[in-house]
């Protein structure tokens, strides 16, 4: 590959590094064989892991270069490949203080020697305010903790609890007691339904990015854990509840019975691609409490409707796949997941990418567009990442795709 070509992958896989904490500099580029299988184009990078646990080592090689502190995470988390626990996990556990991104066990339920090593070279510097542990275990076999105790030396915080719904509440209570608070935003999704975590997966991300609350319940029920978690935000003004999904995902009984805990909200479209899209645009913002001085403001969803944005594009059958990636929206260029088909652009997102398409008259909102593609080219394909780049692109659509040929593997020499 050209120098030129060289420098301009380089200026855009450094987007990652201007976060809710601080990385800067790339990677090492020895030792990270995942990372540099990455594939570019002008407006898009390719991290193409084949599986979940390789997804999710590619993602921690991309975002964390671990030579120093400032770039280092300050835990990991390590979960089995069970998509409604690594779901929970993730939206209470990787928020600042904590910075950890997230791996799988194998689907035998161990650490390959791949995540092992990887866990090694991350070296956490742990979070300070819960005794500086290293590792966040959810349903780890106890075996496999003590090998990441003896072996790594890390500190491990376990948590043992296979209900997710009970989960969510033990993790709010731990969140509460690290930072002496409940956030009062509380994202809401439902459990038993088959697309209830695809309805809620950009909400997911805004929570790695924001570390807000989060609670399950059932289509037409609300358990009773999660009526505890919402109890304990209940004052002069409640909760403040978004939920994940239409009235076919979260029946209006569920959201009527929510509104005695304090002021609902659906963020949601017809289909799981449209939710998506929603949270994409979704801002709601005003005062939480305080006097006419000194008052705190509360705000949910990222709000962006116009170009100069990051976004994650998965595939929305690569459930396991997509979860750790929203450490992209916390510890990189901060933006939404959006949710598309292996080989096509579902019409939800190509009426948001229009809109959020640059336009002539405001060409330097440009360079800050750019979009992450998560999966190998059987999970989405390379013609589609090419349509999503001419999407990202200042240019007009019929002319880009037309020029882009191929795409380029970073370690190509040319």
């Amino acid at each position: 590959m050209g120098t030129a070509r060289r420098t301009i992958l380089t200026a855009l896989v450094a987007f990652v590094f201007y976060s809710c904490g601080k990385s800067e500099g790339p990677p090492a580029k020895s030792g990270l064989p995942l990372q540099e299988e990455a594939s570019v184009t002008a407006f898009t990078v390719r991290l193409p892991g084949s599986d979940p646990e390789t997804q999710a080592v590619i993602l921690t090689q991309t975002v964390y270069p671990a030579t120093r502190e400032d770039n280092a995470v300050g835990a990991i988390i390590l979960v089995p490949q069970d998509e409604e626990i690594a779901f929970t996990t993730m939206h209470r556990v990787t928020h600042m203080p904590v910075n950890a991104p997230m791996l799988y066990l194998s689907e035998e339920g161990e650490i390959s020697g791949a995540t092992f090593a990887e866990m090694k070279r991350l070296k956490p510097d742990g979070v300070m305010p819960d005794g500086r542990t290293q590792v966040y275990a959810v349903n780890v076999p106890p075996a496999e903790v003590a090998r990441i105790e003896e072996e790594l030396n890390y500190k491990v915080r376990t948590f043992y609890e296979e209900n997710p719904i009970i989960l969510a509440e033990i993790l709010d209570r731990w969140q509460a007691a690290m930072k002496s608070d409940h956030p009062d935003e509380v994202v809401i999704s439902a459990i038993d339904h088959p697309d209830g975590i695809k309805h809620g997966m950009g909400a997911m991300g805004w929570n790695a990015h924001m570390g807000r609350g989060f609670a399950w319940v059932y289509k037409d029920s609300v358990p009773a854990a999660t009526k505890e978690i919402l109890r304990r935000r209940y004052g002069d003004h409640g909760s403040y509840m978004y939920v994940t999904g239409n009235s076919d995902v979260v029946s209006d009984k569920v959201v009527k019975e929510l509104g005695r805990f304090g002021l609902v909200r659906r963020v949601a479209g017809p289909n799981v691609y449209a939710s998506n899209t929603v949270n994409a645009g979704y801002k709601g913002y005003g005062r939480n409490f305080g006097w006419g001085w000194g008052w705190t403001p509360r705000g949910f969803g990222w709000g962006i409707a116009q170009a100069g944005h990051n976004y994650i594009f998965s595939n929305a059958e690569n459930v396991l796949g997509t979860i750790p990636a929203a450490v992209l929206g916390h510890m990189g260029k901060h933006g939404p997941i959006l949710l598309v088909e292996q080989d096509s652009l579902p019409d939800a997102v190509v009426n948001y990418l229009e809109m959020v398409k640059p336009f002539p008259a405001n060409p330097q909102e440009t360079i800050l567009n750019f979009g992450w593609i998560i999966g190998n080219e059987e999970i989405i394909s390379r013609e589609l990442q090419l349509e999503i780049d001419s999407y990202l692109s200042p240019f007009d659509q019929k002319e880009t795709t037309s020029k882009m040929t191929d795409t380029t593997d970073i370690n190509s020499e040319s």
